[in-house]
Order: C-alpha cells, then sequence, then structure tokens
C-alpha cells in the first residue's frame, strides 16, 4: 500500500541534501574575501552527501519494490 509519510521523509532528505550542497557553492563575496573551504573538508562534505544520496535511493527503491509487489499480488 502507498504510504505518503515514507514519501515526505524522502523528499525531506533530499530537500536537506540539496541544501548542503547549495551551502558548498562558493558565493561571489567568498571568492573575493578568498573564504573558500579546504579541499579536506569539501571532500568531508560532498563524501557525506553522496552517501546521504545513496542512502535516499535506496529507501525509494525499496519503496518502490514493495509498491510494485503489492499491485502485482493484488491484480492476479
Amino acid at each position: 500500500m502507498f504510504n505518503p509519510q515514507q514519501m515526505l521523509v524522502e523528499e525531506k532528505g533530499l530537500e536537506n541534501q540539496i541544501k548542503r550542497i547549495k551551502d558548498l557553492i562558493p558565493s561571489k563575496e567568498d571568492v573575493e574575501a578568498n573564504t573558500l573551504g579546504s579541499a579536506k573538508y569539501l571532500e568531508e562534505q560532498l563524501t557525506a552527501i553522496v552517501q546521504n544520496l545513496e542512502d535516499i535511493k535506496t529507501g525509494i527503491k525499496h519503496e518502490n519494490d514493495r509498491i510494485l509487489t503489492y499491485r502485482f499480488k493484488n491484480n492476479k
């Protein structure tokens, strides 16, 4: 059965990751003031974001598989 709450959780997770990526994009002021983060910091942040996105993708895949299985069983 479709669970709208699951979609809200995944949607919120995606919104959070998009915000984290946007926060890493240097502004014009950052470039002019040369206040960019270190390469190591960016690597750590991007690695964490990628892992979170992979987790969200896995959650969506499992939910889609569950929905398709439920529909398949009910259409028999």
